[in-house]
């Protein structure tokens, strides 16, 4: 009996250990859950909260970078029974910048890990009046030069270098809030400093140093205001023309994002407010330069002028101040007519200039993106010197080859507008302008007079070949009455074309000098009038005498005076052309009878006394 009751309590045990092994082992094994984080400001501009879900009870690890230290785990707590955690921390403290990728792991730093999520925007960390700053977070310096840089917002706290990346390039000392810097040799190092009391309150300015003899890169735009969201693009002048950014002070946070192309380099801002320091510098590393940049809160004021839509004349140059946000930076965004109307900025100034009748509305924005327009009038100023005619409105020229126009009317001085200089050159003597082919193209010159009346002359410059009758040693085009370009001296030809004869000294069919030619006798014109020139007819023998020894070896022109021009007039009376006062003073009259004269010998009726004209003369 009692075997019998041991034996079903020993099966009893039995049972029950079975019953608990596929009770334990049978039993679903629970899997780690991967946490979640999520962030949110909690409107002080520092603290950020922290929600995370995850295991429950479970350690929870946050990973982070700080400025300037790189990497950083920190534990901030553990999760309750329902597996989440809530906590806020200071951005300042934890050293955040705005946009870092942060991230958590539960259990420990090799457990389930969150997704990354971006640190939000700190006005904190942005503008803040605890944290660290340096009057300069970029510099170029020359081999044995130095700068200062000062620290702010020091706090009564002791200022010490946390890092030198490269000590051989340049020595940072520092003697209470400021930084002297002592370039060594060629290179570059970063500089960090901290505050003693808050090793996560730090800057760092970055240094270059190049060859004493380089020449320091330029730019359109060296320290400029940007909105938020804004790109703008820069022009790069001087080094060797290919570059590169070498450094931007805020690329860990974003703020400022570059690209270069050829010489241009575009500055794109984040929705981020804050500051950057850019340096750019030449492929060979010979030449650098510091673009700083400032990003501001958008503003809603709207830009207005000091005169809203003003009316100018040609040649006119009108000064109108900008009115607008605080701290902007003003351009142009668009102008509808550039060809009547010149714009240029200069901080808050707007300079117009009239170019030619018309009007043109301007689109002027500031760096927060609001705009303003004005609506620009330009007329002439015909009531001074009259109308403004040009000896001819078009001319065609090859390139290397030049021409001349003669200017006429107005009121002198003149001057052009709207030239493009890498297609024509152009030189303005007076009333004489110069013009030499430089390459192909079209440019639509307008000559102005110094009252506003102004008249366009078209230039053309081809490489095609010289008109068709620019042969052999043919000197000028008769169709273009231009110099031909293939010119080249040569001895005359053994016969002399038809309708060289007399006094004919250029041929009509082929352009050439007429070798057999021999200046007329002055013509009946000459013979003075009886009685009341008396006198003038007297000495008459004596000055013609004078006039045909007299060898004229100047260019002369309008506005001239001198024995030159008192000769010229003398010869061009005797041959009939000048019917005034030898007084020496080559004015409008004396332009009228040398273009005569030209007329009559068949060459470019220029007005000036050319090498051309003075060899007719000297004949």
């Amino acid at each position: 009996m009692k075997h019998s009751i041991l034996k079903k309590f020993g099966l009893f045990l039995f049972s029950l250990g079975v019953l608990i092994f596929f009770m334990f082992f049978s039993a679903p094994i629970a899997q780690a859950i991967t946490p979640t984080l999520s962030l949110a400001g909690t409107g002080d501009g520092d603290s950020v909260q922290i929600s995370v879900t995850g295991d429950p009870s479970t350690s929870v690890l946050f990973v982070y970078n700080k400025s300037g230290s790189g990497q950083q785990i920190s534990s901030i707590g553990t999760t309750n029974v329902s597996g989440t955690l809530t906590t806020t921390v200071s951005s300042s403290s934890y050293g955040i910048p705005s946009g870092a990728l942060v991230y958590v792991a539960t259990g420990s730093i090799n457990g389930p890990q969150s997704a990354t999520v971006a640190w939000p925007a700190v006005a904190s960390l942005l503008s803040p009046s605890n944290m660290l700053s340096l009057s300069q977070t970029g510099l170029v310096l020359s081999v044995g030069q130095t700068a200062t840089i000062t620290a702010s917002n020091l706090n009564s706290s002791s200022l010490y270098l946390s890092g030198n990346s490269s000590p051989i390039i340049a020595n940072f000392n520092i003697s209470g809030s400021q930084i002297t810097v002592l370039a060594n040799s060629y290179g570059s190092t970063t500089g960090t400093f901290c505050l003693i009391n808050n090793t996560a309150n730090c800057g760092s300015v970055y240094v270059i140093v190049q060859n004493s003899s380089a020449q320091p890169l330029t730019f359109s735009q060296s320290s400029i205001s940007l909105s938020p969201g804004q790109t703008i693009a820069i022009q790069i002048s001087g080094g060797s023309g290919s570059y590169s950014v070498l450094n931007n002070s805020s690329q860990n946070n974003g703020v400022v994002t570059t690209n270069i192309s050829g010489s241009n380099i575009t500055l794109t801002t984040t929705s981020t407010a804050g500051s950057s320091s850019i340096t750019v510098c030449s492929a060979d590393m010979t030449s650098c330069g510091i673009i700083n940049v400032t990003i501001g809160n958008a503003i809603s004021s709207a830009v207005s002028f000091s005169q809203a839509n003003p009316t100018i004349t040609v040649g006119q140059s009108l000064n109108i101040s900008i009115f607008g946000p605080a701290n902007s930076f003003y351009y142009v965004a668009s102008n509808s007519n550039p060809n009547i109307v010149q714009a240029n900025l200069s901080g808050s100034t707007l300079t117009l200039l009239g170019i030619t009748n018309g009007s043109s509305v301007l689109s002027i924005c500031a760096t927060a993106n609001n705009c303003g327009s004005l609506t620009v009038t330009v007329n002439s100023n015909s009531t001074s010197g009259g109308k403004l005619t040009l000896s001819r409105d078009s001319v065609n020229l090859s390139t290397g080859q030049t021409a001349s126009v003669t200017i006429s009317g107005g009121s002198m001085p003149y001057n052009i507008l709207s030239n493009v200089n890498n297609i024509v050159q152009s030189n303005l003597d007076a009333n004489v302008l110069t013009l030499y082919g430089l390459n192909n193209g079209t440019n639509l010159m307008n000559v102005c007079s110094y009252a506003g009346n102004c008249a366009t002359l078209s230039v053309t410059v081809s490489s095609s070949a010289p008109p068709a009758d620019c042969t052999g040693s043919v000197k000028f085009s008769m169709t273009t009455g231009q110099l031909c370009a293939n010119y080249v001296a040569s001895a005359a030809p053994a016969a002399l074309p038809a309708d060289c004869l007399g006094t004919t000294q250029y041929s009509a069919g082929t352009g050439q000098l007429c070798t057999n030619y021999v200046a007329p006798a002055a013509p009946a014109p000459v013979v003075s009038p009886p009685a009341t020139t008396t006198n003038a007819t007297t000495s008459a023998p004596a000055k013609t005498t004078k006039t045909t020894t007299f060898k004229f070896t100047k260019s002369i022109k309008q506005g001239s005076s001198g024995t030159e021009v008192s000769e010229l007039q003398k010869k061009l009376s005797a041959l009939g052309y000048y019917k005034s006062k030898v007084d020496g003073k080559f004015g409008p009259t004396t332009d009228k009878a040398v273009k005569a004269f030209q007329k009559a010998h068949k060459i470019p009726q220029v007005g000036n006394v050319g090498p051309q004209t003075r060899s007719l003369l000297n004949k």
